[in-house]
């Protein structure tokens, strides 16, 4: 785990803008890097704090993952940006937003313009997902996250 430099930090404040229309991001957070191009966030303090520790595995929250030229918003990443994010963010009624926590895939409504999309229902941010040639958005829930079929 290590800080992002003012570099990578940059490219990523370059994706979001591009990917998202997101102009501040994380603006107040220590942006780390974990393993699998992960990126957690946390305030200066925990981070301060983390380097008098020995060993520590994780630090802050996971807020993002790279994937090539993209970022996959986690859950936390996008409820944290909430109201930043200007494009590529969907809206869901209640029955979509449970399907999409079941990770099942949701019918795309309007014309994404990007190979991610962020969800909402309401004023929840619900994570990324990706949106495939089928016409189809395929929510990026973590297994442990999803609300099981019945």
């Amino acid at each position: 785990m290590r800080p992002l430099t003012s570099g990578e930090r940059r490219i990523l404040e370059n994706r979001l803008m591009r990917q998202y229309g997101v102009e501040e991001a994380f603006k107040d957070l220590i942006l780390v890097m974990a393993g699998q191009k992960r990126i957690r966030a946390c305030t200066r303090e925990a981070y301060e704090f983390s380097k008098k520790l020995r060993k520590v595995q994780q630090l802050g929250i996971y807020v993002a993952k790279l994937r090539g030229e993209d970022v996959v918003l986690s859950i936390e990443g996008s409820q944290l940006l909430g109201d930043k994010i200007k494009v590529n963010v969907i809206d869901l009624d209640e029955d979509e937003a449970i399907e999409w926590m079941k990770a099942s895939p949701i019918r795309i409504k309007g014309e994404p313009t990007g190979k991610y999309v962020v969800a909402r229902h309401g004023k929840i941010y619900l994570g990324s997902g990706i949106v495939s040639r089928d016409g189809k958005i395929y929510p990026q829930v973590a297994k442990w996250r999803r609300i099981p079929e019945l």
